[in-house]
């Protein structure tokens, strides 16, 4: 599956992006009125760029822009017009090695954005 497949609120069985950018961790209040950490990384592929949110404290310490992860379990919505991954309740997501099969990070740098009525 690559970025240009993801539809919004449908599942994400695998996805393999590169890490484009990691956002500031911001501490969010939930509508029951917990607090969390959301924390927004911009990853690509060949085909799109997409923002993973990464909900929950310490979700994205390890990530970092050039990393390849594998998204597990994943879900898709859309979030202001724009498609938004997450790892929903069960999605998982793993760094594995840069076998150079994705673009470089420069060359991902110029990838436009999904957006969610592109379907």
């Amino acid at each position: 599956m690559k970025i240009e497949d993801v539809e919004p609120d449908k599942g994400v069985p695998e996805l393999i992006v590169r890490v484009i950018s990691v956002a500031p961790p911001r501490i969010i209040t939930t509508r029951g009125g917990r607090k969390t950490q959301l924390t927004e990384v911009l990853v690509a592929d060949e085909t799109k760029r997409v923002v993973l949110s990464l909900w929950g404290f310490g979700k994205a310490s390890d990530l970092s822009a050039g990393k390849v992860i594998k998204i597990k379990n994943g879900w898709a919505k859309e979030w202001k017009g724009k498609l938004q991954l997450s790892l929903g309740r069960s999605g998982e997501i793993e760094e594995i090695d840069d076998d150079e099969t994705l673009p470089s990070l420069n060359e991902l740098m110029s990838i436009p954005s999904k957006v969610a009525s592109e379907e």
